[in-house]
């Protein structure tokens, strides 16, 4: 199965709230505008704005049991999307429509919300942001189907750990803002990469600043998507 991107992208555990077909294969997609809306469903974590996409189904922008690409190692130690979405825009035959959803960093209980457009039948859509306060902790989906009628489809998604840097459970090892805590010390890089998988969880930071919650448990939902087409 090829690939849009040299990416690894998260393939989620998946709950589909609604279904228009009793069939055991879901029907192929039409044409259409959807309505995406995600919503930050942890107690305390930060999510970055999550990059979206409506794409061909042989196309991946990441997959569990796979190697992170660099475009992902960005989103997962630094929150920078700029090289996915790239990417995805350079590739107009296999991704429909593309973009970052959000305009900044959206706290636990916040939702953001986009939409996409495709002329193109049969596409799946696809989400990958970073959980900030990890040392490299994403969530998202991966090629999940589109509501074929006015029943919206909810996914739920979990963290993953991109398998770029050593997970230490020390707050002073994040460095992206707003979760950077004094004079960071890096956590290890990993090489050779691990491959992504559903992330350990994390409890017990050292040095997270008062009032702040930054754990999440092994298998966590942290991530709440909802498709609606318009």
């Amino acid at each position: 199965m090829k690939s849009i991107l040299p990416l690894a992208l998260v393939s989620a555990i998946v709950t589909l709230t609604a279904c228009d077909s009793d069939s055991d294969s879901a029907p192929v997609s039409q044409p259409g505008t959807f309505q995406v809306t995600l919503t930050n469903m942890t107690a305390g974590q930060l999510m970055t704005p999550p990059v979206v996409a409506l794409h061909d189904p042989s196309a991946h922008l990441f997959q569990v049991g796979a190697q992170a690409s660099d475009a992902i190692r960005d989103i997962a130690e630094t929150g920078n999307s700029d090289a996915l979405v790239a990417f995805a825009g350079a590739n107009p035959d296999l991704v429909s429509d593309a973009g970052i959803a959000g305009a900044g960093p959206f706290a636990a209980g916040a939702s953001v919300t986009t939409s996409l457009t495709t002329t193109e039948t049969g596409q799946v859509f696809s989400a990958v942001n970073m959980v900030i306060c990890t040392n490299d902790g994403i969530s998202g989906v991966d090629s999940v189907a589109l509501p074929a009628g006015n029943v919206p489809v909810t996914v739920m998604a979990m963290a993953y750990d991109a398998g770029t840097r050593a997970n230490q459970a020390d707050a002073q090892s994040f460095f992206p803002p707003p979760c950077k805590v004094g004079d960071v010390v890096e956590a290890p890089v990993e090489s050779p990469r691990a491959d992504i998988a559903a992330h350990a969880g994390q409890a017990g930071l050292a040095n997270v600043p008062d009032g702040q919650n930054w754990d999440f448990a092994a298998g966590s939902e942290v991530l709440r998507i909802e498709i609606v087409r318009n």
